[in-house]
């Protein structure tokens, strides 16, 4: 390999949670580049920036850049997250939960939601979450870092963290400085274009140049680097239809729940995120003070410039993918990292492999709005609404048998799916044949078992208070 044919310098445009994330797991993955930061002022729009959340994977990316959980929790930084209980979010109007990992335990190859179809057809099933450890730790208020042992019931559930954003941007800038990452404040006052169509170099308003190999632009859904060389944009609004925001903060002595809160009303909808002092929330609607942007650039990566977090793929905060989205695109910018050429069969094939997370990504996100079947109020002009084709697809599949259909780069679980369909109501018309394999004088005690060994252990352990508190010790 031709070691002057790789990427020697890379500037950052952006000082958020993405920018500074992006930052550290270049210079980390890439010690013989130098990695620089331009602090631009985080756009208000930019979610990924400003909201709390972060699913599971993140603890794969804090791996990546070094970053230790304890630590983050043991600081106040960060708290557990289990999962997210939705309120009015169906026509029947029951509460359900979305809670990482698994749902109950298949029997051999066949699947527990399919075996759990069967019982319910018979009326002797609990509700699908009754057989989640998760989302039982969730309603409880609880939590517990899942057990070692697979074939243990307190193994089969995963956590995200949640985060108090502005500490844990503090956080992740002085990691930055401990990574080789340099700094620089300004705004961007001229970009100057190569031949080839990308950036030779930014000038800033103070009147410095800098030059790069590689800018990455996550200053927020404008794209200001971007959108100058590619402006072409996916709307994804008819599918996320609530384009404004109100953000709100109030100061909470209480011991933040583990899981988010998100309640639907006739309007709008909130999303209520506990944090250790206090509860942040966020109004979804036609009004607020924000302007959302919901959709993503057809094209992240042109040239020498790639686009992250809100800059690439916006979408609203109904399913907490908005960091994981980011982090998710910087791990497969480093997995298909090209050399200083930027040739277009590398290029290609990171927005081909974009293209398709992302867009299950709003599919997930897509699917409670357009499948609520509420018909008050905003929801009723979604009923008849079509779905993206590969939403289509997936509920074509799931509706008629509870099968989901394959996708190279699937970005949610299959529990997940079927976690929010069931308990959006969307049950399969049409039990798995395979399903009938399992007598239902077996699998209804086996199901009872696991529910009531789910209950006892939960009621067993201490509160969450409890945990962090043995944490911090």
């Amino acid at each position: 390999m031709n070691e002057d044919g790789a990427i020697r310098s890379i500037v950052v445009t952006g000082g958020g949670i993405v920018g500074l994330s992006a930052a550290i797991a270049f210079a980390r993955a890439l010690p013989d580049t130098s990695v620089s930061v331009i602090e631009t002022p985080v756009d208000p729009a930019a979610l990924a920036d400003r909201l709390p959340t972060a699913l599971p994977e993140i603890s794969r990316f804090h791996a990546l850049i070094g970053l230790d959980e304890q630590e983050l929790v043991r600081s106040g930084i960060a708290t557990h997250h289990l999962g997210t209980l939705f309120r009015h979010w169906s026509a029947s109007g029951e509460e359900w939960v979305h809670a990482f990992g698994a749902y109950g335990k298949p029997v051999g190859t066949i699947r527990f939601d399919q075996v759990w179809l069967r019982a319910r057809a018979a009326v002797k099933a609990l509700p699908f979450d009754r057989y989640s450890m998760g989302a039982a730790l969730a309603r409880a208020g609880k939590f517990v870092h899942p057990a070692q042992d697979p074939n243990f019931v307190g193994s089969r559930f995963l956590y995200g963290l949640r985060f108090d954003p502005d500490r844990y941007r503090e956080r992740l800038r002085a990691h930055c400085e401990h990574s080789r990452v340099e700094f620089r404040d300004g705004q961007i006052a001229d970009v100057e274009r190569r031949e080839d169509g990308g950036i030779a170099a930014l000038h800033l308003e103070d009147g410095a140049r800098t030059e790069a190999d590689l800018f990455v632009d996550c200053a927020g859904p404008s794209a200001q680097l971007l959108s100058g060389i590619d402006d072409s944009f996916e709307d994804w609004g008819s599918w996320l239809p609530f384009g404004r925001l109100t953000l709100t903060s109030e100061a909470s002595g209480d011991i933040p729940a583990t899981a988010d809160r998100v309640a639907a009303g006739t309007e709008s909808w909130t999303i209520e995120w506990p944090l250790r002092g206090r509860t942040m929330t966020a109004r979804i609607g036609r009004e607020g003070d924000v302007r959302i942007t919901r959709g993503r650039r057809l094209r992240p990566w042109v040239h020498n410039v790639l686009a992250l977090g809100d800059a690439a793929t916006a979408l609203d905060p109904l399913q907490g993918l908005n960091l994981d989205a980011a982090h998710s695109a910087i791990l497969l910018a480093l997995e298909l990292l090209p050399g200083r050429d930027f040739h277009a069969v590398e290029i290609d094939e990171y927005n081909r492999r974009a293209e398709q997370v992302t867009r299950r990504m709003r599919d997930f996100s897509a699917l409670p709005y357009l499948r609520s079947g509420r018909t008050d109020g905003e929801w009723a002009q979604f009923v008849e609404r079509e779905p993206p084709d590969s939403l289509a697809l997936t509920l074509d599949q799931y509706g008629f048998r509870g099968r989901l259909p394959f996708y190279e780069e699937e970005s949610v679980t299959r529990d997940s799916w079927a976690a929010a369909m069931l308990g959006l109501g969307i049950i399969p018309r049409n039990l798995d044949p395979q399903s009938r394999e399992v007598p239902l004088e077996e699998a209804v005690p086996a199901m009872s078992r696991l529910a009531a060994e789910i209950e006892q252990i939960v009621a067993g352990l201490p509160s969450y208070a409890d945990y962090l508190a043995r944490m911090s010790r």
